[in-house]
């Protein structure tokens, strides 16, 4: 009679379960490792524009070009639904608020979605 106590080491069906968890995780990390890479270009790209000293008195329309043209460098696409530009009342002001949602197929019918809202205040 075998017991617990004299049972050594993982079946052949615990290393199956244990490989293919680590699959799944490794796809999802490889799948959603560009999209935040992407994001965090995009927060950059508006970081940088906060603190160019240029853009403190632009309007409206200077600031969309100013992040499309950035984008493009960067070849980040993104589209117009995906941020929006709102002046601040009583300051110079503009809010810039990113928010999108990203949806990257892991395999079969399961998807993985990343969602990203944040908000920016460029110039004044």
């Amino acid at each position: 009679m075998n017991t617990v106590g004299k049972q050594q080491g993982m079946s052949m069906l615990g290393w199956f379960v244990i490989i293919m968890m680590v699959m799944v995780i490794g796809t999802g990390a490889l799948k959603l490792a560009p999209v935040y890479l992407e994001y965090y270009n995009i927060v950059s790209v508006l970081e940088n524009m906060q603190k160019e000293p240029a853009l403190k008195e632009a309007s409206k329309q200077d600031l969309a070009s100013t992040f499309g043209k950035r984008l493009n460098i960067n070849s980040i696409s993104l589209k117009k639904g995906d941020y929006e530009i709102k002046k601040i009342e009583g300051k110079k002001a503009f809010q810039f608020r990113i928010n999108y949602e990203v949806r990257k197929s892991l395999m079969g019918n399961l998807s993985i979605v990343a969602s990203f809202d944040r908000t920016f205040e460029i110039g004044g």
